[in-house]
């Protein structure tokens, strides 16, 4: 690669990369924290996004460790992040919502009208796909 080429290709990328999955996922929590008046800790969001102590640890302590894109969902949920957002956070983790797939559509309804009740989700999942966000 010729030196010419190698300095376009790092001025693209400079240009082109967006925040870190990580990055973000820290700036909604603490966005998140913020809007409601909660003390900053992360125990509250992965307990509402029903996510493992242990594995929300191994991402803090790791900002290349990889969710599955239903946790991403979950923790999409747990922050009432909204459709816009979501995408956003989804993308920068590698994964997108279908408006294809009956899966991705009731996740898409549910957070398009602002209903963040991952129960309720969940169920609305089972009884249309036979499946859910707990299942990994």
């Amino acid at each position: 690669m010729s030196n010419s080429e190698r300095d376009i290709l790092k001025s693209y990328l400079n240009q082109n990369k967006t925040t870190s999955f990580y990055d973000l996922v820290f700036n909604y929590i603490d966005e998140y924290l913020d809007n409601k008046n909660l003390v900053h800790k992360d125990s509250i969001v992965y307990n509402r996004a029903g996510i493992d102590r242990r594995l929300f640890s191994k991402f803090r302590s790791n900002e290349n460790y990889s969710f599955s894109r239903n946790n991403v969902l979950k923790l999409c949920i747990a922050l009432e992040l909204d459709l816009d957002n979501t995408c956003i956070l989804l993308e920068s983790a590698g994964y997108s919502l279908s408006t294809t797939k009956a899966f991705d559509l009731i996740i898409r309804y549910y957070i398009s009208n602002g209903i963040y009740d991952l129960d309720k989700i969940n169920e609305s999942l089972y009884a249309l796909t036979n499946t859910s966000l707990s299942r990994e």
